[in-house]
């Protein structure tokens, strides 16, 4: 797989009073070892409205409504990407606490009461989930498209409650690199190019 670089990519839309931020890149798949962790990572991280960022710039300063985290469910690949909608004026600012953010757990494993919270979460939503014929077949034909095998059903609760703080830390660490991803904003140039400056060069 080509290493993935830095791109910032503005898009002009004169007078908005939001900028749509979209960062990712690409992540492991459904087939990889660390898919699990990965989204345990995702979902303590941003992928939920308890998550880290969410409470960050949506509870704390209310520079956005609804950010959300997620991990992409292609078919043997993925990307990681973490989207909101923000105040304009506060465009650089949100960009600096979502990569804070990531910063802060690459560094720092989560407590182990955080993150039995978010697997008390992960594991209550799976069963909710697969409580419905039609959506145990959904996720019988996802599992079907990935080749996961059924173990993959029978096991994804334990595996979930079996990662760590530690490996929290490792995953976002190893797969959420700044400096290789890119950034998209959709807003007003006049207004954010240079709360932008800070991040047309890689960050690392």
């Amino acid at each position: 797989m080509v290493k993935p670089k830095h791109v910032l990519d503005v898009i002009d839309r004169p007078g908005a009073p939001q900028s749509t931020i979209i960062i990712g890149l690409p992540s492991p798949g459904p087939t990889h070892p660390d898919w699990i962790p990965l989204n345990v990572m995702n979902t303590l991280l941003a992928g939920s409205f308890g998550s880290r960022i969410t409470a960050n710039i949506r509870e704390q300063k209310g520079y956005t409504y609804s950010p959300y985290g997620q991990l992409s469910r292609r078919y043997h690949d993925a990307y990681w990407a973490e989207e909101a909608d923000v105040t304009t004026q506060f465009t650089g600012a949100s960009l600096k606490e979502i990569l804070g953010e990531i910063d802060r757990l690459q560094k720092e494993p989560p407590s182990v009461e955080e993150l039995k919270g978010i697997q008390n979460y992960m594991s209550g939503l799976f069963i909710i989930q697969n409580s419905t014929r039609h959506a145990l077949i959904g996720q019988l034909e996802y599992v079907d498209l990935q080749g996961l095998g059924v173990e993959y059903l029978k096991t994804y609760v334990q595996k979930v409650n079996a990662v760590t703080p530690a490996e929290v830390q490792k995953m976002t660490a190893e797969y959420l690199k700044p400096e290789q991803m890119t950034i998209v904003v959709l807003g007003d140039k006049a207004k954010i190019s240079e709360q932008l400056t800070p991040y047309e060069t890689a960050q690392k």
